[in-house]
């Protein structure tokens, strides 16, 4: 069950743009110390924050995909474009965080409740020191880093390493990659255009199973479900499944 191939592969030529600018830096998702775990909804006051990133007033894009063909997501790897935590002078940035995910026995039938558990998992985050609000409609994440984090070296390796962890704890995740952009508004608003995309297949995906409406006629997604084979078996599965229920 394929969805986002031609996401991926531009997602993959974002990445060499930015490294033939000098502006990437990937890593192994390892760190040399875990970082202590928060408290769940942890609050962090104005006051308090060392550095803010996606502030509702800076660009800001955040999505996920996933594959569930061998070898086209590079497990383990952290992509960072921009300066990292430690290295931010403004004390806010714009933000990107695009998480790509290996798969296993994603079909037609498990593939929309397997999405919304893979989605639920940024909010499973608890680190010390970092707050995250989200707002995934809109493909917008905002997190802010206490001074107290930043002194003492929290990084966005950190925050990788720990989505790495909680997205392999799924038993049908058998592999992550993980793509931060901090670069520039250019920047993130580029990968943000990828994401939209995204969004409408996701979308598309939704609105079939949570409607089971299969009018193509009417329904605004018609564009992108004509043109991904994996929407389509998505919308045969779903409407055999009504059929069957009717009989």
């Amino acid at each position: 069950m394929e969805l986002f191939p031609d996401i991926i592969r531009d997602l993959r030529n974002f990445l060499d743009a930015g490294n033939a600018r000098g502006v990437l830096r990937t890593y192994g998702s390892d760190v040399d110390d875990p970082w202590p775990e928060g408290r769940k909804n942890n609050i962090i006051l104005g006051a308090d924050t060392g550095v803010e990133l996606g502030n509702p007033h800076d660009e800001s894009a955040s999505f996920m995909v996933w594959s569930g063909l061998p070898g086209i997501i590079n497990d383990g790897l952290l992509h960072i474009m921009g300066p990292d935590i430690p290295e931010v002078q403004t004390g806010t940035v714009p933000f990107g965080k695009v998480v790509l995910l290996e798969v296993k026995g994603m079909t037609g039938e498990n593939c929309y409740a397997r999405h919304r558990r893979l989605d639920g998992v940024r909010y499973d985050i608890s680190l010390k020191g970092y707050m995250m609000r989200a707002v995934s409609q809109y493909m917008r994440e905002w997190s802010r880093v206490s001074r107290e984090a930043v002194e003492k070296g929290f990084s966005l390796r950190v925050l990788g390493s720990a989505l790495m962890s909680h997205y392999r704890a799924i038993d049908f995740v058998s592999g992550v990659e993980i793509i931060f952009i901090t670069s520039s508004t250019a920047d993130v608003r580029s990968a943000g255009i990828i994401g939209e995309r995204a969004m409408r297949l996701i979308n598309a995906m939704n609105r079939m199973t949570e409607e089971m409406s299969f009018d193509c006629g009417s329904c605004e997604y018609v564009d992108v479900c004509s043109e991904v084979q994996g929407l389509r078996n998505i919308r045969n599965v779903l409407r055999e499944h009504a059929a069957d229920r009717k009989a």
